[in-house]
């Protein structure tokens, strides 16, 4: 027992409290604007607590848990109490972190939104100010950067899936190389935090999931480089599953405050309960500059899914952002989202929608 306590002896790990608090003035103008009032107030709020510990072995230790702080259920729908909770190991040997996480492909993966200012572009807040509301739920676009499995079930994406319980290992970067793998049992029901769904053949979900991505980062002289890969793989549930494969390639430069970024991603079949549906995909790209505590983005998405056999919805969003550092963790933004959702039932039907979101705020980070 002496020898053991030995080998783990170090010092107590150090808790970090930290988060933040974002306040929102969103203003919409829709073509389907039926009974919605044009404007809207949004408050997110979120206190998280970081545990970093080691012991004299050199083994890396802790966890995070941040919690929802809001007078309100989480608006992705990532859990009533928390949005990410886990336990993590490293060593020279790399990472390994479990729990209500995000997994490699998330954390890994490169696209324009990589560099967006304001609230994220293209990945950003325009989705939580009721765009589309009008717009019948059954005209499914991919409407953020996102993989299948970070994507969620809304229209224009929830995250309700993102945080699924998994474990996930992260190489050591090498070389400017890094990769990372996350492993979940199946992607039905909540399974998140305590809840537990251990059914095997539900329509529409995969089992046995494993996510990957490998990025590489460098520089040559002033000018920043990152490439990166990710994808999902998993076998649908049902023989009128298809099976989860999908991938996304992305690239970023820098330059003396400058930066660019550009992505590729396929969803294919993955998981139709419908064979033949494969023509769902997406494209990014975006510049950026910072100066000081000022910085502005430009990022564009472009994206395609088939609905069935003769429908194709389309979707596209360009999103400009600014945002000024007024002060040490005290930063006001501004951003304009211009989108088009194009159903393939025919132009000018009532699934169609375009919509300019505009929106204003400031984010205290402590």
């Amino acid at each position: 027992a002496a020898l053991s306590s030995a080998a783990f002896a170090g010092e107590t790990p150090k808790v970090t409290i930290g988060g933040f608090s974002d306040f929102q003035v969103g203003i919409v103008g829709e073509d389907n604007d039926s009974t919605e009032r044009a404007g809207a107030f949004r408050s997110d709020n979120e206190i998280s607590f970081k545990v970093d510990g080691k012991t004299d072995s050199g083994l890396g230790y802790g966890g995070q848990i941040n919690l929802e702080a809001d007078t309100s259920d989480d608006a992705d729908s990532q859990g009533f109490n928390a949005s990410r909770t886990f336990v993590y190991m490293d060593g020279m040997w790399g990472r390994v972190q479990m729990g209500s996480d995000l997994g490699v492909s998330n954390t890994m993966k490169v696209d324009a939104s990589s560099i967006a200012r304001a609230t994220g572009g293209i990945d950003g807040d325009f989705t939580y100010f009721g765009v589309g509301t009008n717009t019948p739920t059954g005209e499914q676009v991919i409407a953020t950067p996102d993989l299948v499995l970070d994507y969620g079930a809304g229209q224009l994406g929830d995250e309700s899936t993102e945080n699924f319980n998994k474990v996930s290992y992260y190489t050591p970067r090498f070389s400017g190389f890094q990769a990372g793998i996350s492993y979940l049992f199946d992607t039905n029901g909540s399974n998140r935090g305590q809840d537990v769904d251990r059914g095997d053949s539900t329509a529409g979900q995969a089992e046995n999931v494993f996510v990957g991505a490998i990025n590489w980062e460098g520089k040559f002289d002033q000018v920043g480089i990152m490439l990166g890969a990710n994808g999902e793989w998993g076998n649908g549930e049902t023989a009128a599953t298809e099976d989860l494969r999908t991938y996304q390639v992305g690239a970023k430069f820098t330059y003396m405050g400058f930066a660019v970024a550009g992505s590729y991603g396929n969803w294919g079949d993955s998981l139709s309960t419908t064979a033949g549906l494969d023509d769902r995909d997406f494209w990014t790209v975006g510049a950026a500059y910072e100066t000081g505590p000022f910085g502005v983005s430009v990022t564009y998405l472009d994206s395609n899914y088939q609905e069935s056999a003769t429908v194709d919805n389309e979707f596209n969003n360009l999103s400009v952002g600014v945002d000024y550092k007024l002060a040490p963790g005290f930063t006001p933004y501004a951003e304009v989202s211009f989108l088009e959702i194009d159903s393939g039932a025919g132009v000018g039907v009532a699934e169609d929608n375009d919509a300019t979101v505009f929106i204003a705020g400031t984010q205290l980070s402590f």
